[in-house]
């Protein structure tokens, strides 16, 4: 159980902190008009991180059956990937719909 929960706060503290990274350049790309498909992809490369990047694979965590440390794993990640990245994301979010809603007028 503790392995789990200290990945899982280590895996959503890094996540969360280059989700939060990303939306900042995000942003900055749409002020200048510039594309974000690269920004896109590099986001929805969040998950398989997640759930099977390369910390998975690991030898020190074969000792540790998958059934011990899949259920903590995911409470920590979510909770932690979630109030970092929570607020700041509807807000930009907010933001960006108050921006094509002013280019339509």
């Amino acid at each position: 159980m503790i392995p789990g929960l200290v990945i899982g706060v280590l895996v959503g503290v890094i996540t969360g902190t280059v989700f939060l990274l990303l939306l900042k350049t995000a942003d900055r790309a749409s002020e200048k008009g510039a594309s974000i498909l690269t920004l896109t992809s590099e986001l929805l490369a969040i998950p398989t991180f997640w759930f099977g990047g390369p910390w998975l694979t690991s030898g020190l965590l074969k000792l540790v059956p998958l059934s011990e440390l899949i259920n903590p794993y995911l409470v920590a990640l979510a909770a932690v990937f979630s109030i970092i990245s929570l607020y700041p994301a509807a807000r930009w979010i907010i933001q960006l719909g108050e921006q094509l809603g002013a280019k339509r007028q």
